[in-house]
């Protein structure tokens, strides 16, 4: 790595909470009715893509929750289809003691997450590590752009030289996907891909972070 880290973003799924997109799908399927292989189909995929749609912020809450009763033919409650949707994600709990060190150290850090409405809002609820400690956040579905594009990038590089005033090449970022990963390095950004706590503490220490583990 080369120059020292300024400030850090954080992805949110498979990082900071780890999840399971099977079980989206699965329990979409039991409310709805349907194949797990159909909703996976309708939400994932060409050309009705309704999740992807939802986490790009093309689609609200309620349009989703239309556009995917209307599709399947079902009359499901909203509160229902964004709790199936959302009730996927569970602590990734050994990253707490780094970012308990990072905050204590007063290190600015922020989340930069593809995700929508109902799981930001879902996770919020029940893991008090996102407010605990992230006051910022740039999130796709608020930005209308999801990783790896690199509109979402610019913004959370313009955020991060609001808040402390740093270079792009000062900016460090973790993911779990590989081309995320790439795309922020051709931004400018230093970047690794998350493989455990210890081999992120290990590259954050590298870029003269002031953590211990």
């Amino acid at each position: 790595m080369g120059h020292e880290i300024k400030f850090i973003f954080f992805d949110m799924g498979k990082v900071l909470l780890d999840f399971d997109h099977q079980r989206l799908t699965r329990q979409v399927a039991e409310l709805a009715r349907k194949t797990e292989a159909d909703m996976d189909r309708l939400l994932f995929h060409e050309p009705h893509d309704l999740e992807n749609r939802f986490e790009r912020g093309e689609l609200n809450g309620e349009e989703f929750h239309s556009s995917f009763c209307e599709l399947t033919g079902c009359e499901v409650s909203k509160s229902d289809l964004l709790e199936a949707v959302a009730d996927i994600f569970w602590l990734n709990v050994p990253i707490v003691n780094l970012l308990t060190q990072l905050q204590i150290a007063d290190f600015p850090m922020a989340v930069l997450s593809n995700t929508c409405s109902a799981h930001w809002e879902w996770a919020e609820q029940k893991f008090t590590v996102l407010d605990q400690y992230f006051q910022h956040r740039i999130l796709s579905y608020e930005e209308k752009s999801m990783k790896p594009d690199a509109k979402i990038y610019e913004s959370a590089i313009a955020l991060a030289k609001k808040l402390v005033g740093c270079e792009t090449g000062e900016i460090f970022f973790t993911d779990d996907k590989q081309e995320n990963v790439d795309a922020a390095r051709v931004a400018g950004m230093q970047a690794e891909l998350f493989v455990s706590t210890r081999t992120l503490a290990g590259q954050l220490k590298q870029g003269k972070v002031p953590i211990v583990v």
